[in-house]
């Protein structure tokens, strides 16, 4: 299993980032210049650059970009595109060779970069947050490599967490789980997940897009899904099971006053969190094509679009239910580990 957790390096001095800033355009620099090299040769087999450029930068470094400027080439061949690869944005693949990290007092850690060239070297004051730490207390060790970028003239560190996988468990239940709009997810043992996200998502749309006010809005809905769903009671579950859901917001008939609201649906974020969730408790985490899930009775496996009414879902054989609650059922029922029923009636 791989993580990453990013942390902001927004308290280096100015100083530094002016010192920053030039080190990591001459990097940029250079890496367009192996890629532009590597595609006058029609280079897209090799393992290693066998030429060096004009720079203050290391032969470490260059090394360390010149494997960056392969796997850039190569991404590029593989794809089909026959124009060359311009590296635009300051993101880079940084080995230890080039780090290490050392306990600080008043910060965490400080990050401490090496073997630039030039005798450069940056010490780089960090405060890690409630999301690395997570990490370690879960077992994930860091790599031995990280992530330098930058977005918006602001400098990140991507750590690069590993953890072994864990054997997929044989015992406990099968649960589907149908992620809704109004609620976040319903599962089939009646549990209802985030019952205020039709509000959270209406916030969002009376922001102006763009604007500082919208950005912290949907910060605060991703965060609000991860502190959900990280109290999630997955203890004897052996199968999770979701529709899998495409692009479902791309498809939508409804005014556009809905429309607009629909758009802030975070399903993709939900399944995604869910998924990481079942990996790293070793639960089989399963998609189903999510066609009539919503209206086949969960009793009788009668197929009926009328059916189903808003909320509310009612089958001419006397099952009357939540409606999402007949669809988490319904999806739970095509799991691998569960019964699977061919009894399908259409009208």
């Amino acid at each position: 299993m791989i993580r990453q957790s990013r942390v902001s390096l927004k308290f280096t001095n100015k100083s530094k980032i002016e010192k920053f800033d030039y080190l990591t355009q001459e990097m940029l620099r250079v890496i367009n210049i192996f890629v532009n090299e590597l595609w006058k040769q029609q280079n897209f087999s090799s393992k290693f650059i066998d030429f060096k450029v004009d720079t203050f930068l290391s032969a470490r470094m260059q090394q360390c970009l010149g494997k960056q400027a392969l796997e850039n080439v190569k991404s590029q061949r593989k794809k089909k595109n026959k124009t060359m690869p311009i590296i635009k944005n300051i993101s880079f693949n940084i080995d230890n060779r080039f780090f290490d990290l050392k306990q600080g007092n008043y910060f965490d850690m400080f990050l401490r970069f090496k073997s630039l060239g030039n005798k450069t070297f940056f010490n780089i004051p960090i405060k890690l947050h409630k999301h690395y730490n997570n990490l370690i207390q879960k077992g994930f060790k860091l790599k031995n490599s990280i992530r330098l970028l930058k977005i918006k003239n602001q400098y990140y560190i991507d750590f690069i967490f590993e953890k072994k996988e864990e054997e997929l468990t044989s015992i406990g239940n099968v649960v589907g789980f149908d992620c809704g709009y109004k609620k976040l997810l319903v599962s089939s043992n009646g549990d209802y997940i985030g019952q205020d996200f039709e509000n959270i998502y209406k916030n969002i749309s009376n922001k102006k897009q763009g604007s500082n006010a919208f950005k912290r809005s949907l910060k605060q809905r991703d965060n609000k899904i991860n502190e959900i769903l990280n109290c999630l009671d997955l203890s004897n579950i052996k199968e999770v099971v979701v529709e899998d859901l495409k692009n479902v917001k791309h498809k939508s008939k409804l005014r556009k006053k809905f429309n607009n609201k629909l758009q802030r649906w975070s399903y993709p974020k939900v399944l995604v969190k869910l998924s990481r969730l079942c990996e790293e408790k070793g639960i089989l985490f399963t998609k189903v094509n999510p066609r009539y899930t919503s209206q086949k009775c969960s009793c009788c496996g009668l197929i009926q679009k009328n059916n189903r009414k808003g909320e509310k879902y009612e089958c001419s054989c006397g099952n009357v239910m939540d409606a999402d609650l007949n669809a988490a059922i319904n999806i739970s029922l095509m799991g691998v580990y569960s019964p699977h029923t061919s009894r399908n009636i259409f009208i």
